[in-house]
């Protein structure tokens, strides 16, 4: 997430030279290029780490299960992680973060130039201002939900987001802005590594796969929906009403997730301590009672051969 967005950085300011420059073309040119460079990149570069030690690992994880389920194969919505309405909520605020974007961002472009006559430089150096808090976030805020806990963070994260969407609404001042860009983009910071933090917490390590796949298809959902339904939206309102819309959506997820969201419950096991104990407990209680074992052993032998 930082390397994402250190692009809302530099990427707006790229390409807003190169199109002051060359024009539209150019700007698409020299993403396509990156874009196989980074394929080439990835292939020669980038090392395996769903080795096959972690694939034999999993299967003996999910055999055991198999095992444990009767020798019936663990079903798809037994895979899920559970408490379902943990995974649903997280679900919701991963699908809301992106659709309230993606709803303001087609109606946010015209108001900028059209309304507020911004320049390209004002809108990429707000979008660098986000950027940079997102950046700098990430590093600097990224281990506070295990610091102190998920769910406050997770909060905290979704209504600095929203202060973005309720102030483009109510302030036109330039600068005001810039600041507003600059909350927005911590509590995007606090919010997504803690989001999924939160999956990994209630999820099996032999499903994390599907369930990583589930977040991304809740995101990219929001992301498709967002510009579609402002289309029809947006003649029926304001670009104000547009962004006080984005404004109440997120703030009600916060107010759903205040509600819904607590700390799953470890077993004992679950904690790495804990299960170094019970283990250690496990290996001297084995021991014992395998010495008893050969000691009774020992004596019937002698016993029965008058020993």
């Amino acid at each position: 997430m930082g390397s994402y967005g250190a692009g809302f950085i530099f990427g707006p300011v790229i390409g807003g030279f190169l199109y002051d420059g060359w024009g539209f073309a150019m700007p698409f040119i020299l993403s396509a290029v990156m874009a196989s460079l980074a394929l080439i990149a990835t292939i020669i570069l980038v090392p395996e780490t769903h080795t096959q030690e972690v694939r034999q690992r999993e299967k003996l994880l999910q055999r055991r299960e198999t095992d444990l389920a009767g020798g019936q194969q663990v079903s798809f919505w037994d895979s899920l992680p559970r408490p379902l309405h943990i995974f649903g909520m997280l679900l919701l605020i991963d699908f809301v973060m992106v659709f309230a974007f993606a709803f303001v961002e087609p109606q946010m472009i015209f108001y900028f130039y059209e309304q507020l006559s911004w320049s390209t430089i004002q809108f990429g150096v707000v979008v660098g201002v986000y950027g940079s808090a997102l950046v700098i976030g990430q590093f600097g805020l990224g281990k506070l939900s295990d610091r102190f806990a998920r769910k406050p963070v997770i909060i905290l994260g979704i209504v600095l987001g929203a202060v973005f969407y309720i102030g483009l609404a109510i302030i036109t001042n330039y600068a005001l802005i810039l600041i507003v860009a600059l909350i927005s983009g911590i509590g995007e910071a606090l919010v997504m590594p803690a989001l999924s933090a939160s999956y990994l917490d209630i999820t099996p390590e032999q499903h994390s796969s599907r369930v990583l796949g589930f977040k991304e298809s809740a995101a990219s959902l929001g992301g498709v929906l967002g510009p579609l339904l402002v289309v029809g939206i947006s003649a029926l309102t304001t670009p104000q009403g547009i962004f006080m819309i984005a404004f109440l959506v997120t703030i009600t997820t916060a107010a759903i997730a205040l509600v819904v969201l607590r700390a799953p419950r470890e077993s004992p096991e679950e904690h790495p301590e804990v299960a170094w104990e019970l283990s250690r407990s496990r290996s001297m209680t084995a021991q014992a009672s395998y010495r008893g074992i050969a000691t009774n052993a020992t004596i019937a032998r002698r016993t029965n051969t008058g020993i």
